[in-house]
């Protein structure tokens, strides 16, 4: 059902950046679809569905069609039950379904994480590392796992380290995504670990701006990595609420507040580096 015509052509295809708190009906239609395919591999399949039906209302606080018996569930189910469901949820209750009908081996992660990057959905499935349970995370894996390593190299630095702690923060809480913030955060965290290499050297700084003068003009750095200091500095002065405080609000996005983040845990990490090398 998922290699119809439309999806081998991507003619549904909605080009977009990664989308938070949401979960398009298209997303939904596909689940239900991967349900189904399940379904239609086993005997009793109605029998199953219902077991299905039931097990995901449970799973996220809903009342479900009580039916007791096989005669019960023959005479009594409906497959719009099991639509319903799916296509009524809330976005949180659709990734809560994910994450039951997984952790009890219904569909494979592998399945449902295609179709959330598919549909450009900002959250994906991991095993927790702790009890191997399967959990829905936000999609900022790569960013958060930049910022750890970035706290490890901003340890001995209570404030910088706290800084950092915060820009994951406001990155990893579903409920609570602040972009403006984390990008913030992250810019003062470089900004702080930068006077601080520096004050190591002796050289004095007040600014990121003075930072980045002082390691192009001593040549501190390769000078590519330093031009690309430079710019991002740039970057930051001129994005409203990021570098200096504005009545404007910012116009940046998730992914560019990724990217952004990235970048200050990966300049931090290379100076870092410099000074165990």
């Amino acid at each position: 059902m998922l290699l119809n015509f439309t999806r081998r052509n991507k003619l549904d295809y909605e080009p977009c950046d990664l989308r938070y708190k949401y979960v398009p009906s298209a997303f939904r239609y596909d689940l239900l679809k991967l349900f189904y395919e399940k379904l239609e591999e086993a005997e009793s399949s109605l029998l199953r569905e219902y077991a299905l039906y039931r097990n995901l209302s449970v799973s996220i606080n809903k009342d479900h069609v009580a039916l007791y018996g096989e005669d019960d569930i023959y005479e009594g189910y409906s497959s719009d039950f099991l639509i319903e469901l799916v296509r009524s949820a809330e976005w949180h209750e659709v990734l809560s379904i994910i994450e039951e009908a997984t952790n009890t081996n219904f569909v494979s992660l592998k399945q449902v994480n295609k179709l959330l990057q598919y549909h450009n959905i900002g959250y994906v499935i991991v095993k927790d590392k702790n009890d191997g349970a399967l959990k829905v995370e936000v999609k900022y894996d790569a960013v958060i796992s930049e910022l750890a390593d970035t706290a490890i190299a901003t340890e001995k630095f209570p404030v910088i380290s706290a800084l950092i702690e915060a820009a994951r923060a406001a990155l990893a809480d579903p409920k609570h995504i602040d972009i403006e913030t984390s990008v913030s955060n992250s810019m003062k965290a470089l900004e702080g670990y930068l006077k601080e290499w520096l004050s190591q050297k002796g050289i004095s700084s007040t600014t990121l701006g003075d930072a980045v003068k002082e390691i192009k003009n001593k040549k501190l750095a390769d000078t590519n990595i330093t031009e690309s200091l430079h710019q991002f500095y740039i970057y930051r002065n001129r994005t409203p609420n990021v570098g200096h405080g504005s009545a404007s609000p910012s116009d940046v996005t998730e992914n560019e507040a990724l990217l952004v983040n990235e970048m200050a845990a990966s300049f931090i990490n290379y100076f870092h580096r410099k000074n165990d090398s």
